[in-house]
């Protein structure tokens, strides 16, 4: 099984995983514990129409600030305060990569976070061909510490799955770079600490959310994108 470590987008038609550790991979996945669904959006006025159209709560940021007549902001700490059947989420940088993996129609696409690293893993194997792609959201389409973090932590899970169930894997050198700087929780966990986007988070008092985001396999909830909808995978 090839794994690989991409930055914004795949080439892959076999099975991706999107990483925005902070903040929007860790904000789907505890909101699949309130939510039947997540609908990712990428512009405030589609927001606004689903929320007509689904009674939706309606979660976002622009630029990390919540955006205004949204109930709340791309936060995995404030969404577990809110239940509804739907939630639209805008992100800065997350949704725009789901669109982009979701042009292609035969590719599986799951996301990831550290929270539920262990459980994606294991379904990536499940469900893989022979190619597992994870793909950094990152900033603007540019590299952030913090995704490739948080894609070392899904690998490094994923290798001792694989030693477990007899499974060969191939890292890529992209995979091998995340593996090796995740490799130590507590290192991995001050490096996303101390990354440009934690900074920023801190400035606007989101200081749980970063809390939230470094938590390992805390949750064993696998959220997949398919027909331009995030549910939760059922077993």
């Amino acid at each position: 099984m090839k794994v690989n470590v991409s930055l914004y987008n795949s080439e892959t038609s076999d099975l991706a995983i999107m990483v925005d550790l902070l903040r929007a991979s860790t904000t789907i996945t505890i909101a699949l514990n309130n939510f039947n669904r997540v609908i990712p959006v990428n512009t405030i006025e589609s927001a606004f129409e689903l929320k007509e159209k689904y009674h939706a709560i309606l979660a976002g940021e622009k630029k990390i600030i919540k955006i205004d007549g949204f109930d709340v902001s791309n936060s995995p700490y404030e969404i577990q305060d809110y239940t509804d059947d739907t939630l639209i989420l805008k992100s800065t940088n997350g949704t725009k990569v789901l669109e982009n993996l979701g042009k292609n129609e035969k590719t599986k696409i799951l996301i990831g976070s550290a929270i539920n690293a262990k459980a994606v893993a294991q379904t990536a194997l499940n469900m893989a061909d022979e190619e597992i792609d994870i793909i950094m959201a990152g900033r603007h389409g540019k590299f952030t510490i913090e995704d490739c973090l948080g894609a070392g932590i899904i690998i490094n899970e994923m290798i001792k799955l694989a030693i477990e169930e007899d499974i060969d894997l191939e890292l890529t050198e992209f995979a091998q770079v995340a593996k090796i700087i995740s490799s130590d929780y507590l290192i991995a966990k001050d490096l996303i600490n101390s990354s440009n986007s934690a900074d920023i988070l801190r400035d606007l008092d989101y200081i749980e959310d970063i809390k939230i985001c470094t938590l390992v396999n805390e949750l064993d909830t696998v959220p997949i994108y398919r027909n331009n909808e995030i549910t939760k995978l059922e077993n």
